[in-house]
Order: C-alpha cells, then structure tokens, then sequence
C-alpha cells in the first residue's frame, strides 16, 4: 500500500465554511469531521476489490488530503484498518453518496476480514443525497458530482468516471505504469479535494428549514414592477428558469407583494425561479418572494353546506333558519359547490386550504385569503415561504 499525502490551502473562508457546517451540525466544528471517497473495481463488494480511498481532514490552517493506493490486492485489508483508526477521533463522515454506496461496500469489506464497520459509528452527511432531493429547485439535469461540480463553476482536470478507471487500474497492477496510477489518483483527489465546496448548497438548504430571518413586506406597484423585469433583463449573473409563462400571460394581478429575507449564510450562485406567477429572488443573503395579489371577486365555501339554502336569483345562500324569507320557489337545497359567500378585494394566495379560504370555484385548487396591510401580523412570513416552496419545489 502507498500513502499519498498533501495539504491543500482553503479555497473558501474558513469562517464562511465552518458557519455554513455548524448551521446543520451545531456544536462541531470542522476539525470533527472527516470526508472520504472510495474507488472499487466494481459495485459488488463480493466479487470486487478496493483499490483507492482519498480522505480529506481539515485543521485550522489547511486541509490534509490522504489517499491510500492499493498496489495489490493484499492491500486493501490495510486500507480499511488505516480508515477506520481515523474515524476513530471523528464525529461526522462526509460523503457523495456514501449511504447509497461507499458506506455500505466499506462495511461488507469489513466483515469480511472480520472487522466492525466503525465508520457507522459516526454521523452521516451525505451531500448526494441532500442534492437531490432539491433536484428541481436547482434546474440539475443529474446529480452527479460532476453535475454539482459544473452548478458551481468548479472546474475539473479529470475526464474520466470511476466505471472507466477500472480497466486502467487492472492494467497498472500488470504494467505499474506510472501515468496510469496518476489517472487514478487524479481521479479521486478532484472528487474528494471538491466535496468542501459542496458544502455551500447547505446554504440554500438553510431556506428549507425555515433559518432565514423576515425583514419586511412590500407593495410593489406597476412602475415598481416593471423596473423590477428591467433589473432581471440586465442581470445576467442570474440563472432564469421560466416554468409556466403562460400562467403568467393570463394573470389578472395588477399589484405584487415583494417579502424580504435575509440569510445566515452567502449563497455560492444567484438564483432567479419563477414557478407560475411567482418571482423568488436569491442572491448572496437575501431572498425576495414575489407574491402575486388577485384583483376581484372569488368565493368563501361553507363547509357545512346542509345548514344552507341557495337563491340561484340572487347567486347566493342562507341560514335554513332564514330561508322563510324566500319562497320554496326562489330557494334550493345547497350542495358544496353552491353554498358560497363573494367578495370582491384584493387577495393573497395560500398553499394549503385553511377554515377561511376564497376560490374560484369549488374544485378549484387555488387558494387565497383577503390581504389587508396587517396580513402577516396574523401569518408566519417563514411559514408562508416553507408552504410556498413546499408546494412548488
């Protein structure tokens, strides 16, 4: 076995990284951490080998990179040994996919030659699986590291996949060409040396746990709206992703609401989403929801619609204890769909159907509830965000 070590310089803020971590793993810092990626010469561990593993360990001056390099089969054992006596001193293991893969070829290696599996002993960061499930909300086509990589303009020198490098590394064990071996470890130095800077879609991930802090509403009025579409026009910076533009061709809005917020961490890429009329604006630690208000006339549905007669004269219900007033000829029994209450204003769409919601009509899914200027003095403006991206991401 051969041990490759070298020490890399922090390409991002210490401080900014470490606050970014501790924002998920509160009271551990960095140096309690340990990242790793493995290589195999396959997916089953039963019938394939571990060739490559690559750690990365950070200290408060720079970040140590490990790789151990099988130079035979008979190495691996010793690979694992040299692993699992660093995770020892460690509380948090970080990976790429590790739960889906490395995690568990580690620990069928280490049954194997009889050993416990200590790595699962520590907490899990699986940055792969926390990718993906905001696969939509970041427009990635795949969640590769490769993919993330380019996300976040992370250059590589690296042109293979793992799947590749396996008849490479057969080859080098006939051969022990050295430009092979350097393919090799190449390979898996870029992909262990990149995870640090995937740490900063954990300040995105800071949005979906509701860590943002309100600062204030806005009504936004035409002029004001449209030098908002000529800022976005001009700001090429920003990543545009139009979902349903002709939902927004059809809108009835006149007035839009603008909620401010501010983030405890510096997003790495400004990010501009416009799910149906909506507008969510994420750029270093801010964030702006665009809500779009509906102007005129919806519907209140009671839910206890057999206390009710409707008029269908008047497009209106009322209490069986007042239906006298009416004769049996004006008056019918009320279904669900018919015992109603207009209003005419301005009104705010919700995510979720409450006691006093207003729609269109009564299948509709759309929701609303009349805006006034006091509205989120009665709504959570972090919990109305979380529904809203729930809803759309």
């Amino acid at each position: 076995m051969e041990i490759i070590q070298g020490d890399l310089a922090y390409t991002e803020d210490r401080a900014a990284l470490e606050a970014v971590f501790t924002s998920v793993f509160r009271n551990i810092s960095l140096e309690d951490t340990l990242l790793y990626d493995i290589e195999t010469t396959g997916l089953n561990p039963k019938s394939s080998q571990l060739y490559l593993l690559g750690i990365l360990l950070f200290h408060k001056e720079n970040i140590e990179l490990i790789q151990y390099f099988a130079e035979s089969v008979l190495d691996e054992e010793e690979i694992l040994e040299q692993f699992f006596q660093l995770c020892k001193a460690k509380k948090v293991l970080i990976s790429f996919n590790g739960e889906g893969f490395d995690n568990r070829f580690v620990e069928s290696m280490a049954k194997s030659y009889g050993k416990l599996p200590l790595h699962l002993n520590l907490k899990q960061l699986d940055l792969f699986k926390l990718i993906r499930k905001r696969k939509k909300f970041y427009g990635l086509e795949s969640c590769s590291l490769k993919s993330c990589e380019r996300f976040l303009g992370i250059h590589r020198e690296d042109r293979c996949s793992g799947g590749e490098l396996i008849s490479v590394y057969q080859e080098y064990l006939q051969d022990k060409d050295s430009e092979k071996k350097n393919m090799l470890l190449l390979h898996n130095r870029e992909d262990i040396q990149n995870l640090p800077a995937l740490f900063s879609f954990l300040a995105y991930e800071n949005i979906f746990q509701g860590n943002v802090h309100f600062q204030r509403a806005e009504l936004l009025v035409r002029d004001e709206m449209k030098e908002k579409n000529d800022n976005h026009q001009k700001d090429n910076s920003l990543q545009i992703k139009d979902l349903e533009l002709g939902e927004r061709q059809n809108s009835r809005t006149t007035e839009k609401l603008c909620l401010r917020f501010s983030l405890p961490s510096s997003v790495p890429v400004p990010l501009t989403l416009t799910p149906k009329n909506f507008l969510l604006e994420i750029k270093e630690t801010s964030l702006c929801l665009t809500v779009p208000l509906y102007q005129g006339e919806l519907c209140y549905f009671f839910k206890d619609y057999k206390d009710y007669e409707f008029i269908p004269s008047e497009d209106r219900v009322v209490h069986k204890s007042l239906a006298a007033m009416y004769p049996k000829e004006m008056r019918e029994k009320a279904k669900a769909s018919t015992a109603y209450q207009k209003m005419k204003t301005s009104f705010l769409p919700v995510f979720q159907e409450g006691d006093k919601v207003f729609k269109k009509t009564y299948q509709d899914k759309n929701c609303f509830i009349p805006f006034k200027e006091n509205t989120f003095e009665s709504i959570n403006p972090v919990e109305y965000l979380l529904s809203f991206l729930k809803i759309h991401f």
